[in-house]
């Protein structure tokens, strides 16, 4: 995701001043009498009832040496972002590593201010900048969540004066709430107001009349700091009270962010660090940050790592989904709601040149915009949700990982600066450490006794208890005693049992412990009596057979150096392709992988196929299946990457 940067211009930013509904606006209510009662909104009627499941197993973290092993890489960190701070040439910053909700690294490094050095702690304030966004994405569906509005309401009911834009098709909707909020609005990213330095709301507006659109809404992503800004004053208008009121109601005070403002002014001296920016010569100098006015709602607000913790536990503690009671301040659906309901917004792929043995030779991410948050999938993380922000003299990131329990904040006083960067190493060096698992769901009861009762099949073969473990209606096959007797003679005894993916109480994967070798085995049961309706198992690094080692070797021969010798002794007996265009399919194995030399064999049910290791492009599969009158000739075989569905290493 971009780094959302605010410039000086500040059509970046609306939405501070609003006081009222729809047209016309009636006065602001004085501070001593409450505000009328929100509207109804007719997009929002409530749900019908619902009925629930009975309370079922919570996924938790199993690995009890989880956060020692998380605190363990903490000593390693500090070298980590230093190194990375000089090379940035960041005057200060703070870093921050939550976990389970608390706040448990907490590190200062540089100074507050070059010319009195002083070292920011937790409590320095820094400007978040466009992280201000997720906090208008969560007060726009805490209204909705109130019936104050529909996030498919147009923009025109809130804003009247959005009937001036100017659409560039005549099939175009109206701009909703939505499509703001995932910015595929159509607005572009910025729009010129006057005056640039805490312009009023009605300067905001003034804009609207004859404003291009630059797509029609709903077809394209483009992120949109002036769409925010339209945001913060819709949900002033909605709530009939100021912007800052509004988020304040609904987040700041109830999380306890009491450093959390909207004007430097309010900060105790002191308490702000210094904005720099970069100099001609690429030295930091002091710059000073802009009063944005009624436009803040895309980028305005200050904050302190202290309280952006407190905000990020608060995004993780909605997951994970479960039926204790919501603690609030905004359900625990509608704060996943805004990570996950998105608007694809970009899939960027990179070739990594110099990739170490071990090491990812792609980095992929798939991103996602979602109501003020952004969603990424990774080749190390499927589950990263972000935001970050660069505005005058300061740049921010946040990033969570909800299934693991863990989110970084990252502050810096310095408009050059990347505080993404180090937050993406800090999670990598936490994941290296090998506390970053994810929750699961525990064995159920039902789940445990089918595989207790598998196991004394696979023990002791008896017809009496092999029938008796499987579901009502699930009938016997013959060919089962023999997949049993063959994971045997691989594993010899097997003494127990550990889950390695728990997928519902009815489906799970098991580690056997066995005399010999690596057995996993996938067990699935009936939901009505909790027999088993089906297992299957996968013996992985196992010797190569004896009958089959020389034919699979000699196939990896020929990625490494065509031999037409071998070619017509194993492949083309049965070829069913020309010869050419064998040798050809070996020479593009051979330009990707190089040489590959047999590893081990993996066997699944009845299958078997061998893991090959690569000089380069990731380890491969390969599949053979001989002729049954000539354990010579290859009637099939298939190369495949060792690690489908993933991004493939070196």
């Amino acid at each position: 995701m971009a780094t959302a940067r605010v410039l000086p211009v500040l059509a970046l930013f609306l939405g501070l001043t609003a006081c009222g509904a729809v047209e016309p606006l009636p006065p602001c209510p004085p501070v001593a009498r409450a505000a009328p009662p929100l509207p109804t909104s007719a997009a929002s009627a409530p749900p019908p009832a619902q009925a629930f499941a009975e309370p079922g197993l919570e996924p938790t973290f199993a690995d009890p040496e989880r956060r020692k092993k998380l605190e363990a890489t903490f000593p390693a960190l500090d070298a980590l972002i230093e190194a990375e701070m000089r090379g940035q040439r960041a005057p200060g910053m703070v870093l921050g590593i939550v976990i389970d909700g608390e706040l448990s690294y907490s590190r200062g490094f540089g100074v507050v201010d070059l010319e009195q050095p002083a070292k920011p702690d937790a409590d320095t304030v820094y400007r978040i900048a466009s992280i201000t966004k997720s906090f208008i994405g969560l007060t726009l569906l805490a209204l909705r969540d109130e019936g104050a509005l529909g996030l498919d309401d147009s923009l025109a009911r809130w804003l009247p004066e959005a009937a001036g834009l100017v659409y560039p098709t005549r099939d175009a909707t109206p701009i909703t709430l939505r499509q703001l909020l995932t910015h595929t609005s159509g607005l572009p990213r910025t729009a010129k107001i006057e005056p640039e330095e805490a312009p009023a709301e009605s300067d905001v507006t003034r804009v609207l009349a004859g404003f291009a659109l630059e797509s029609p809404p709903g077809t394209r992503y483009l992120y949109s700091n002036f769409g925010f800004s339209l945001l913060g004053l819709a949900a002033g208008r909605v709530a009939r009270a100021p912007l800052r009121e509004v988020v304040g109601k609904r987040l700041l005070t109830p999380l306890g962010m009491t450093s959390t403002v909207w004007d430097r002014t309010d900060l105790p001296a002191g308490k702000l660090a210094t904005p720099y920016e970069r100099g001609p010569k690429g030295e930091p100098q002091k710059t000073v940050p802009l009063r944005l006015g009624a436009p803040e709602g895309a980028g305005g607000l200050f904050s302190s790592l202290r309280d952006m913790a407190r905000y990020v536990a608060f995004q993780l503690s909605a997951y994970p989904p479960r039926d204790t009671p919501d603690s609030g301040p905004l359900r625990r659906s509608t704060v996943r709601e805004a990570h996950s309901t998105g608007q694809r917004s970009g899939l960027n792929v990179q070739v990594v040149d110099a990739a170490k043995k071990g090491d990812a030779l792609v980095r992929v991410s798939a991103d996602s915009y979602g109501f003020g948050w952004g969603s990424t999938q990774t080749c190390d993380f499927d589950d990263l949700v972000s935001h970050n922000g660069a505005i005058d003299g300061f740049t921010s990131d946040i990033r969570f990982l909800p299934t693991r329990g863990v989110g970084v904040v990252a502050l810096a006083n310095y408009f050059g600066a990347d505080p993404g960067v180090i937050s993406s190493k800090v999670l990598r060096a936490l994941a290296q450490g090998g506390g970053l698992t994810k929750r699961a769901l525990p064995v159920s009861p039902a789940l445990g006794a089918a595989m207790a009762k598998l196991l004394g099949v696979y023990t002791t073969w008896d017809e009496a208890a092999y029938a008796a473990m499987l579901g009502a209606g699930r009938k016997k096959f013959p060919e089962e005693k023999a997949e049993i007797e063959g994971y045997r003679r691989l594993h010899g005894a097997c003494k127990g049992y550990s889950p390695l993916e728990i997928e519902s109480p009815q489906n799970g994967r098991f580690s056997m412990d066995c005399e010999r070798g690596t057995l996993q085995m996938a067990l699935s049961i009936a939901k009505s009596d909790g027999g088993i309706m089906g297992f299957a198992g996968k013996s992985l690094d196992i010797e190569v057979p004896k009958a089959q080692r020389t034919v699979a070797e000699r196939l990896a021969s020929l990625v490494g150096k065509w031999d037409e010798r071998l070619y017509k002794k194993h492949i083309a007996p049965k070829a069913t392709k020309p010869r050419d265009e064998t040798a050809g399919f070996f020479e593009k194995v051979r330009n990707t992988h190089g040489a590959c030399t047999v590893k081990s064999a993996v066997h699944e049910v009845f299958e078997q196929w061998f893991v090959l290791e690569c000089e380069r492009g990731g380890d491969m599969t390969l599949a053979v299946t001989l002729d049954a009158k000539d354990e010579n000739a290859v009637t099939s075989f298939a190369f495949r990457p060792a690690g489908r569905g993933v991004c493939p290493v070196r």
